[in-house]
């Protein structure tokens, strides 16, 4: 999604505050790393598409946990919907 490190944080309130809450769920972060449990949310939001030559509603599905230490937020999944 080519986010940078000021964008993750702008796209990570408006989720926190304008998104929807799915639940928690544990989430493995790749095939074979820890298992950690997640906070899962959905946020929906307009944006332009240049092929459609509209705004479209794009649905993003987040999943994070705070690392043990309680100071790194861990990143598990950002993905637009299948």
């Amino acid at each position: 999604m080519a986010l940078d490190g000021s964008d993750l944080v702008l796209f990570l309130r408006e989720t926190l505050t304008k998104g929807r809450f799915l639940g928690a769920e544990w989430c493995q972060q790749k095939p074979d790393g820890p298992w950690v449990a997640s906070d899962a949310y959905v946020l929906t939001r307009q944006e332009w598409v240049p092929t459609a030559n509209r705004n479209i509603a794009m649905a993003y599905y987040l999943k994070f946990a705070i690392g043990k230490s309680g100071v790194i937020l861990l990143l598990v999944s950002c993905h637009l919907s299948t």
